[in-house]
C-alpha cells in the first residue's frame, strides 16, 4: 500500500469506527479532511451490533457501501485494503482483545480532546498484544514533503537505514499515548505490520503507553504532560523555578530528524574537519573526514537491525524502553 492510500484509508477507517464509537473526530492524516472523514454518528448501530454479536463479516458488509466509502476508494482494487484496515480497528472491540479505546482529555497538544488505549485484562511482561497493530508504507522524499506537516500529522514516522527511507505506520496503536516510564514497546509482525509487546505487568483499567523519545515534547521533554511526569513533578509539572529557559522549540521536527539519518549523498554534505595548524613540538595524527552519521542504539525496532524510530516524531525511544 502506498503512503497516500494508507493515509486516506486510515482516515476513513478511523472516521467509520473510532470516531463513531467515541462520538468525536480523532486525528487525521489529511489536515484539511473533508466531510467524508467527519464523524458518521448514524453508523453507531453497526458498531454496537458488532460489539454485541462479534460478527466481523456482517459489520464489514454493512460499512462497504457508497454512503460510507468515498468514491475514489469504492473500487474493486481497494476493497481488500479498505476492509482489512477497517477490520484492524474493529478488532479493538473483540471481547478477547485485552484492551479498549476511551476518550482522553489530558493533553494540551491534542486540545484536550483525544483518545487512549487501556487494558481490559491483566497483561504480563513479555506478552504480545496482537490486536494493537498497524500497517507500514514507505515514504519518498517527495511524499514526505507532500504528506507530512510538522506538529499536525507527523505521528508514527519511522526511518529505515536498510531501505534509506522514512516509513509511515498507521493503525489502532497510533492511539497509544506517550509516557516517560512506558509499559509497552512496538515489535515486528508479519507482512509489513507491527504490534505491541508488554514491558511491565499491566492491570485492567491501566493505560497502555509507549515512550516516544526523550525530546518529543521539547528538549528533555520539558513540556511533557504524561502521568509519570505528573507523579514525579518533571516535564510540564516542574515549578517555574526548576524549569530552564528552553528557548524556541518546534514539536516533532520530522524533516530535520529524518535528514540526520540519511546518507550524506541524499542530504547536505558533511564538511570535512579543518586541518589543524602545525606545531613543531607535537606530532599530528592524520585527519580523516567524518563518517556517515551513526545510527542510534536500539535498531531492533520492528524486529529488524536496520530500522529505528526517529526521535521528535511520534514513536519509540528504544534505548529507554529496553531498560
Amino acid at each position: 500500500m502506498n503512503p497516500k492510500d494508507l493515509c486516506d484509508i486510515d482516515d476513513l477507517a478511523t472516521s467509520l469506527v473510532v470516531d463513531v464509537f467515541l462520538g468525536f473526530n480523532t486525528h487525521k492524516m489529511d489536515v484539511n479532511y473533508k466531510e467524508m472523514y467527519t464523524c458518521k454518528s448514524d453508523l453507531k448501530p453497526i458498531i454496537e451490533d458488532f460489539i454485541q454479536n462479534q460478527q466481523m463479516k456482517k459489520a464489514l458488509n454493512a460499512l462497504w457501501n457508497k454512503k460510507c466509502i468515498p468514491s475514489h476508494l469504492f473500487k474493486g482494487s481497494y476493497k481488500k485494503l479498505v476492509r482489512d484496515h477497517i477490520e484492524r480497528y474493529l478488532g479493538i472491540f473483540y471481547r478477547d482483545s485485552g484492551f479498549k479505546i476511551e476518550p482522553c482529555h489530558r493533553y494540551s497538544l491534542e486540545n484536550k480532546v483525544g483518545a487512549k488505549i487501556t487494558a481490559s485484562r491483566f497483561w504480563f511482561r513479555g506478552d504480545i498484544i496482537k490486536q494493537l497493530v498497524g500497517s507500514v508504507a514507505e515514504l519518498t522524499e517527495e511524499e514526505e514533503d507532500e504528506i507530512l506537516h510538522i506538529g499536525k500529522n507527523d505521528f508514527s514516522v519511522m526511518y529505515s537505514c536498510r531501505k534509506k527511507c522514512a516509513q509511515l505506520w498507521l493503525g489502532p496503536a497510533a492511539y497509544i499515548n506517550h509516557d516517560c516510564r512506558a509499559n509497552c514497546k512496538f515489535v515486528a509482525n508479519d507482512k509489513g505490520t507491527a504490534c505491541v509487546k508488554v514491558l511491565k505487568d499491566i492491570e485492567p483499567g491501566e493505560e497502555i503507553t509507549c515512550f516516544y523519545s526523550s525530546n518529543f515534547f521539547g528538549e528533555n521533554n520539558i513540556y511533557c504532560e504524561c502521568y509519570s511526569c505528573e507523579k514525579f513533578c518533571t516535564g510540564a509539572f516542574k515549578t517555574k523555578e526548576e524549569k530552564p529557559n528552553p528557548g524556541r522549540y518546534n514539536f516533532r521536527q520530522t524533516n530535520g530528524r529524518i535528514n540526520s539519518y540519511r546518507s550524506p549523498t541524499r542530504s547536505k554534505k558533511i564538511k570535512e574537519p579543518k586541518t589543524p595548524k602545525k606545531n613543531k613540538s607535537t606530532i599530528l595524527e592524520p585527519v580523516t573526514p567524518n563518517k556517515y552519521p551513526e545510527a542510534d542504539k536500539g535498531e531492533a525496532l520492528l524486529g529488524s537491525p536496520y530500522t529505528k524510530i526517529i526521535q521528535k516524531t511520534r514513536g519509540l525511544d528504544l534505548d529507554k524502553t529496553s531498560k
